[in-house]
C-alpha cells in the first residue's frame, strides 16, 4: 500500500520506528526531522516531553502553547491579553525560526534566569532595521518575560476603565472604580453579561468555557480556540460600530444576529462558517439545548459540576455519586468535542432519541473494558413516550 509523507505529502517509504502511528511515514530524514516537533507528541519518545517541546510546537503551528507550565515559563501567562501573547509568540518565532536559536537553548536560558538578557544579545547581532516589530515591543514590555520585573499598573483596573469608557461613550465620565462597582451592582444579569463581554474583547481576549457568557454569546459553537478568537474579532468590530446600549438591547431581545448584519458585519460573520452559531444566538440569552451546557462542562475546569439538565440527559445521574464514573463520562465527552468531525447537534439528536451509546460508538473506538459501564452510564429516559 503506497504512503504519503506526513510532512510534505510526497510518496514516502520510511516509517517512524519509534511508534505505530499509521500516518508516520516520511519521504526523507529531513522531513522526519522537521516534523519531529509535532510528531513527538504522538510518538513514544525515549525522553520525557518538556516545555521546550511545547514551545517548539507553538512556534511551528503559530499557536499559543496549551501547556500551563510552558505558558508560565515563557511569558504567555503574564502577557495577559491575546494581543500581548501574540507579540510573545512572534518574538519566539523570530528567535527560533529566523535566528536559529533552538527551543532547547531558549529553555536553558529560562532555567538559568538569563532569558531576557540572551534575547537582547541575540537580536543585537542584527541591524536595527532587520529586527522586526516584535523585538521593539519586547524592549518596552520586558516584565512579561521577567518575573522579577513588576507589571506596570493593575491590568484588572485598566480593563474596567477601558470598558467603562466604551459604556459611557458620548457622555462626560469622571467615574472612579468605586462608582463603577456601585452602579453595576444594580444592573440586571443580562447587562452585566454584556459588560463582561466588552471587558474581554476590548482587551483582546475572549470568553473561556469557565465563564457563563461562553454559551449565550455563541463561543460554545466554535470548534476550537482559533475560531473563538476569530469570533471575538467580529465582536470587537461590532463594538466599534454600535453603542453599549445597542449591544445590550440586542442581546436581551435575542437579536445579536440582526445587530451584526445591521452594522455591515454579515459577510464577516458568515465567513467564519461556525456551525450552529446563528441557532445559538437566536435563542440567546433565554434558551439553549443542554448539549451546549454539556460542552461547557467537558471543556471547562475539573471543578465544574453538571447542571440538572445534563445530569439527566447525558448520563451523569447514572454515576450514583461515583467520582471515577463521573470522570470517565466527562473525559469521554471531552474527547468527542475535540473531534473535528463531531457535531454537537447530532449528539443532541442522539440524546433525545436515547441512542447516545450507539452514536458515540460511531465516533470513538471505545476500550473494551469500558464498554459495559459506558453502556449503562449513557442510558437516559429518552425518547419520551407520546402523550
Amino acid at each position: 500500500m503506497p504512503h504519503n509523507c506526513k510532512r510534505c505529502g510526497k510518496p514516502a517509504a520510511q516509517r517512524c520506528s519509534g511508534c505505530t502511528l499509521s500516518t508516520a511515514w516520511y519521504c526523507s530524514s529531513d522531513c522526519q526531522r522537521r516534523d519531529w516537533v509535532i510528531h513527538i507528541f504522538e510518538c513514544n519518545p525515549r525522553r520525557a516531553i518538556n516545555t521546550s517541546d511545547h514551545l517548539a510546537r507553538a512556534v511551528e503551528e503559530n499557536l499559543f502553547p496549551e501547556d500551563p507550565q510552558t505558558c508560565e515559563d515563557f511569558g504567555f501567562t503574564r502577557a495577559f491579553s491575546i494581543e500581548n501573547r501574540s507579540q510573545v509568540l512572534g518574538l519566539y518565532i523570530g528567535l527560533i525560526e529566523r535566528l536559529n536559536v533552538s527551543p532547547k537553548k531558549v529553555r536553558q536560558w529560562q532555567i538559568e534566569g538569563t532569558l531576557v538578557e540572551n534575547i537582547k544579545a541575540t537580536f543585537s547581532t542584527l541591524p536595527e532595521r532587520m529586527r522586526g516589530g516584535y523585538y521593539p515591543w519586547f524592549l518596552q514590555n520586558q516584565w512579561v518575560l521577567d518575573p522579577t520585573t513588576p507589571r506596570p499598573g493593575d491590568p484588572v483596573e485598566e480593563m474596567m476603565l477601558r470598558t467603562w469608557r466604551y459604556v459611557r461613550a458620548g457622555h462626560s465620565n469622571t467615574d472612579t472604580l468605586e462608582d463603577i462597582r456601585v452602579e453595576m451592582a444594580g444592573w440586571p444579569k443580562e447587562k452585566t453579561a454584556c459588560h463582561l463581554l466588552c471587558n474581554l474583547v476590548l482587551s483582546q481576549m475572549h470568553p473561556s468555557p469557565d465563564l457563563v457568557i461562553w454559551i449565550p454569546f455563541g463561543f460554545c459553537a466554535c470548534r476550537d480556540e482559533r475560531e473563538e478568537s476569530q469570533l471575538a474579532g467580529v465582536y470587537t468590530a461590532l463594538l466599534q460600530k454600535c453603542t453599549f446600549d445597542e449591544l445590550y438591547q440586542a442581546y436581551r431581545s435575542s437579536a445579536l444576529i440582526a445587530l451584526f448584519d445591521s452594522k455591515g458585519l454579515r459577510e464577516r460573520r458568515e465567513a467564519l462558517a461556525i456551525p450552529h452559531l446563528e441557532e445559538v444566538l437566536r435563542r440567546s440569552p433565554w434558551a439553549f439545548q443542554s448539549v451546549w451546557n454539556l460542552k461547557q462542562l467537558a471543556m471547562g475546569s475539573e471543578e465544574a459540576q453538571p447542571i440538572p439538565s445534563i445530569t439527566v440527559d447525558y448520563g451523569f445521574m447514572n454515576c450514583l455519586k461515583n467520582e471515577e464514573e463521573t470522570t470517565l463520562l466527562r473525559d469521554l465527552y471531552r474527547q468527542i468535542f475535540a473531534l473535528p468531525r463531531a457535531d454537537p447537534m447530532k449528539l443532541h439528536e442522539a440524546c433525545i432519541q436515547g441512542k447516545l451509546f450507539h452514536y458515540i460508538g460511531q465516533l470513538l473506538k471505545l476500550k473494551k473494558k469500558d464498554q459495559k459501564v459506558l453502556k449503562r452510564l449513557l442510558n437516559n429516559p429518552y425518547p419520551l413516550p407520546d402523550i
